[in-house]
């Protein structure tokens, strides 16, 4: 290989002079394949299609807790818009489409974002030690591949996004473009948890199909005033979230009962005209002080059903049994049944779900380590207004 330095320069010039640019991306790690055409623009502006979206760990986060907002089916029938500030979700068989904050693409790499993320290109000689470790072809393209260990550990975008162990990484890239073809990347024994899609193995993210600078800024706008269902979600403090919902949320009777909100802030989800909303709000709760044991609670709740609460809907009405909460007819199932073998046995315990329908809206509550009886009171508390019975 020519001088290591001249060809890590070339990697990093390569991106710094272009402004825009278009590719197919491939991500495989163990049974995890994600397929997606990704459009990037300086400084931050993506949109994704993705083509295919399997996830090995898809089927039992959706027997544990419903699953994530959005599954593998869902984002397989969805383009997603990032603009720099907020991401635009839009479904395109539901003629729905959603605004959510920040930038939400939806890997199933916690707090790493992969996709349309080359931008630690430019700081290769100052962020990494680097390794020549030859050449080869790739889908019949001479590449040059180097490889990277971490000089520290810091915060970037894909290898620089956030503190995270890297491990190493080896990046193989096209020798008349200067852009990669493939990166290869070993997450740290201390990072597996947030890999854990991957199975433990490294994580191969291939690239192909290069436009550059053909995107422009029309491809990073999304407009909405065709559809029939928009939606907005926001941070709000739950002071107000309780003072505007449209349906009873008394979250006074789950504070009363020790539990308090894993975050400061609570998210609700509304239409453009303003009387369909819904939100999911994450309580925890200590056992008693300085123990590692925590009982947790999840509550979905809404006068609209989303793609998340369907799935809830759909699961206690299949495997639910019928109890009275507050003189209501709800269901009650055990998400715990399913899963116990797949836990560590410290994990291992009921996980409940209690589902209710009003006349005006419908309520998803999850509880572990939280009694049946203590779900239902809490349960008839936050739909009434009332009291959660000693």
């Amino acid at each position: 290989m020519a001088n290591l330095r001249d060809s890590a320069l070339k990697i990093s010039r390569a991106y710094e002079e272009l402004n825009s640019y278009e590719c197919d991306e491939e991500i495989t790690a163990g049974g995890l394949r994600i397929k997606a055409h990704v459009k990037f623009k300086k400084p931050r502006s993506v949109a994704v299609e993705y083509e295919e979206f399997t996830n090995p760990i898809e089927e039992f986060q959706s027997d544990l807790f419903g699953g994530p907002e959005f599954n593998g089916d869902d984002l397989e029938n969805a383009r997603l818009v990032y603009n720099g500030s907020s991401t635009w979700v839009h479904m395109l068989n539901k003629d729905t489409a959603i605004q959510k904050e920040g930038k939400q693409l939806f890997t199933p790499f916690a707090g790493v974002e992969i996709l349309g993320q080359l931008g630690f290109l430019s700081d290769l000689l100052s962020d990494f030690l680097l390794k020549d470790d030859g050449g080869g072809e790739i889908n019949g393209r001479e590449v040059c591949r180097l490889g990277l260990k971490p000089k520290t550990y810091r915060r970037s975008y894909f290898l620089k996004e956030e503190v995270f162990n890297l491990d190493s990484a080896q990046i193989a890239a096209d020798r008349e473009t200067n852009l990669p073809l493939k990166i290869t990347y070993r997450p740290g024994e201390r990072d597996q948890l947030r890999f854990t899609s991957g199975q433990g193995g490294p994580i191969y993210v291939e690239y192909s199909n290069y436009e550059i600078d053909k995107p422009s800024k029309r491809d990073f706008q999304f407009d909405p005033s065709n559809l029939s269902k928009v939606f907005k979600e926001e941070r709000v403090a739950k002071e107000d979230l309780v003072e505007s919902f449209p349906v009873t949320l008394n979250l006074e009777a789950v504070e009363e009962e020790g539990f308090e909100t894993a975050e400061e802030k609570v998210t609700v989800t509304s239409n453009r005209e303003g009387d369909r909303q819904y939100t999911s709000i994450v309580f925890v709760k200590s056992s008693e002080e300085g123990s590692e044991e925590r009982s947790s609670l999840q509550l979905f709740a809404g006068n609209y059903l989303s793609r998340e609460m369907s799935r809830h809907r759909s699961f206690t009405s299949e495997n639910g049994d019928t109890i009275d909460v507050d003189g209501r007819e709800a269901k009650i199932a055990n998400r715990g049944e399913n899963v116990q073998e797949r836990l560590p046995e410290q994990l291992r315990s009921d996980i409940l779900e209690i589902s209710l329908e009003t006349g005006t809206g419908f309520y998803y509550l999850l509880g572990q380590g939280v009694e049946r009886e203590k779900l239902a009171d809490i349960m008839g508390a936050l739909i009434s207004g009332g009291i959660v019975t000693p």
